[in-house]
């Protein structure tokens, strides 16, 4: 086993625009612009330094600082991991599973989710191509995407091993300790909305405002940094411990990309996703995200940008209810 294993940084940048600042450029070009030119500290990611040690030959990357725990429970090999048979299955599509493990760890337990790949079927393979995209097969891809979310400061999972091995390949993070996605709140708040005829108290009111912010903060912050999700749906955002606290993690990274310029198609796209998840909450309350997302007050220009997100939202939820999704 060696221990030579690269470290990565986090910085936390943050991304605030000047007011008058690039109005002429496209949107793309103005977010590159606020990812370089914004002081750190804003997004409120704790910096984070992540040191990986190669384990059975170079078939396993640890997280050093849970190897003790892997090394406890002997599964420092692709094959004792892989085959792990304990856990409870939370979700299974096509060929990758899900499961959730509890290990023993320093006289109690410490809980993971392990992902696993087989070997894709031929239908995997070919897919994609038929929508002109690029197939996206094994682990590695969701690994990388979430080192680089680490990297540009986005709050996300935390990794603990990777492994591949001939067409197989695993990517283990920590369980964050919730099942409550920003969906699950946004239904709980349009509900006692209705049910208390459209008032709510205002911590809540508070608290809304405050997300809403924080959603826009992660967004701007991403799409910064050239990344794009492809299924940024508000189940995709997990409230990890107290809500008030801000605590939101991105979750779900295997079909990210990242681009040194990122076309305003990918923008529009991750937008109208949140808009369309978000469809419980006001009219205003998007708009208001989309405002903060733009770092300033709408302008005449901006009515496209607008139209653009409202009409993929539309689409995807015609989608949605004809393939009863």
């Amino acid at each position: 086993m060696s221990r030579s294993g690269p470290m990565i940084e986090t910085p936390s940048p943050a991304l605030r625009a000047g007011e008058g600042r690039g109005e002429g450029r496209p949107l793309e070009s103005r977010l590159r612009s606020m990812a370089r030119n914004s002081p750190p500290g804003e997004a409120g990611a704790a910096t984070q330094h992540f040191e990986f040690d190669e384990c059975d030959s170079g078939r396993l990357l640890v997280n050093r600082r849970f190897l003790p725990v892997l090394e406890a429970n002997g599964l420092t090999t692709f094959a004792a991991l892989f085959n792990l048979a304990k856990g409870e299955v939370v979700r299974a599509v096509a060929d990758r599973s899900t499961a959730r493990i509890s290990l023993p760890a320093c006289g109690g337990e410490m809980s993971f989710f392990l992902k696993r790949h087989q070997p894709p079927r031929l239908l995997e393979r070919i897919k994609p191509f038929l929508h002109l995209s690029q197939p996206v097969l094994g682990a590695r891809h969701e690994w990388e995407a979430m080192l680089r979310f680490h990297a540009a400061g986005i709050p996300t999972m935390t990794p603990v091993a990777f492994g591949e091995l001939h067409s197989r390949s695993l990517v283990m993070t920590q369980d964050l300790e919730t099942d409550q996605t920003l969906l699950d709140w946004v239904n709980d708040i349009a509900d006692a909305r209705e049910s208390r005829g459209a008032i709510l108290p205002e911590k809540t009111q508070l608290l809304k405002r405050s997300v809403v912010s924080r959603v826009a903060q992660i967004a701007r912050q991403m799409h910064g940094h050239g990344l794009h999700h492809q299924d940024f749906y508000l189940n995709h955002l997990l409230c990890s411990g107290d809500l008030a606290g801000l605590d939101l993690r991105v979750i779900d990274l295997g079909r990210v990309r990242q681009h040194a310029r990122l076309s305003h198609r990918w923008v529009v796209k991750d937008l109208a996703q949140l808009d369309f998840s978000a469809r419980r909450l006001s009219c205003r309350d998007r708009l208001r995200f989309l405002r903060l997302y733009l770092g300033r007050p709408f302008r005449p220009a901006d009515r496209r940008l607008v139209r653009q997100i409202v009409l993929k939202s539309w689409w995807i939820a015609a989608h949605t209810a004809k393939n009863n999704l």
